[in-house]
């Protein structure tokens, strides 16, 4: 059985894999657009994600093959991604 620190280290990974994946095939678009429109565009993002984790949560019959995991995944990646932006602004100060 796993201990918590284990488990916090392979959810950790999954989302560094994750991140690293999706920035390969989008390209850096959540830098540029963190460039053009600040801290607002990670709260848009994950605010989607919040929404979808909802209708997944009330039981609404998703279209798309996203599980409640996957939606997570996404709200924690989204949280890091905003994190590295905030740091590369308070290096470049």
């Amino acid at each position: 059985m796993l201990s918590q620190e284990q488990r916090i280290e392979e959810v950790c990974k999954d989302v560094e894999a994750l991140l690293k994946k999706k920035n390969h095939d989008y390209g850096n678009s959540f830098s540029i657009q963190f460039e053009k429109y600040g801290i607002m565009s990670a709260m848009i993002r994950m605010d989607d994600k919040m929404r979808r984790l909802e209708n997944l949560l009330n039981g609404n019959q998703a279209q798309v093959d996203e599980s409640i995991e996957d939606t997570l995944l996404d709200l924690v990646g989204y949280g890091n991604l905003a994190l590295v932006e905030l740091r590369k602004l308070k290096e470049s100060e």
